[in-house]
């Protein structure tokens, strides 16, 4: 490794601790399991309104909180959630990437997963995944293409907590994954097993609903 690259990895490395450092104050925060989450309507990248109400009413929805376009480490959690996809989808459930808009476009790779954007960063900060970048990296960031949110707060830089959320048909959280390491993503094996085990839990339950129904009958219990 050359000196400048070197230099320039321990720069990186100290801009990444500065960050999560910030960020682990935030984290405790956000949304976690047995929290209901708050409702929403957001633009996909085609400008088409998704409503959550929408596809919670036909089953359980995955939501991956995105840094943007502009951060590697968000565009790497992207590419993840549209490996395992396909089996979400089989396994009955939705699932949306969100995340602020930025100077710089996506890819182009055309993904399965619908990406949502989320302006100001409003359904990042009702989730609690929203830190103060501290001054010292805020130049970087906008260097590296992220728009900070309008707020009405002066002086205020946020940026998003990178989070996966499981969230059942009722609107409550089954799984959350939150880190301040923005660099660790939820493994595909663990959301799916959440998943069926989620799926397991409503077909237990239905079960039981129908064998109630099928031992009463009216006037049974005159």
């Amino acid at each position: 490794m050359s000196r400048v690259s070197s230099v320039s990895k321990c720069a990186a490395d100290h801009a990444a601790e500065v960050a999560m450092a910030a960020a682990a104050g935030a984290v405790p925060g956000a949304l976690r399991a047995g929290a209901r989450v708050p409702a929403f309507a957001l633009p996909d990248t085609r400008g088409r309104l998704v409503s959550l109400d929408h596809p919670l009413g036909a089953g359980p929805v995955v939501l991956n909180f995105l840094r943007g376009t502009w951060c590697a480490f968000g565009e790497e959690s992207l590419a993840q959630l549209a490996a395992t996809h396909e089996r979400v989808v089989a396994a009955g459930a939705a699932a949306f990437a969100i995340a602020p808009p930025g100077r710089l476009p996506s890819t182009g790779t055309s993904l399965p997963v619908p990406e949502l954007v989320d302006a100001d960063m409003k359904v990042a900060r009702a989730f609690g995944l929203a830190f103060e970048l501290p001054a010292e990296l805020r130049r970087r960031y906008l260097e590296l293409g992220y728009v900070p949110p309008r707020t009405r707060k002066a002086d205020s830089f946020l940026v998003p907590i990178p989070a996966t959320y499981l969230v059942d048909q009722e609107g409550v959280i089954v799984l959350a994954h939150i880190d301040a390491d923005y660099r660790h993503h939820l493994g595909n094996e663990t959301l799916l097993g959440a998943l069926r085990a989620l799926q397991a839990r409503l077909l237990a339950r239905e079960r039981t609903a129908r064998q109630l129904a099928g031992k009463w009958r009216p006037g049974r219990d005159r």
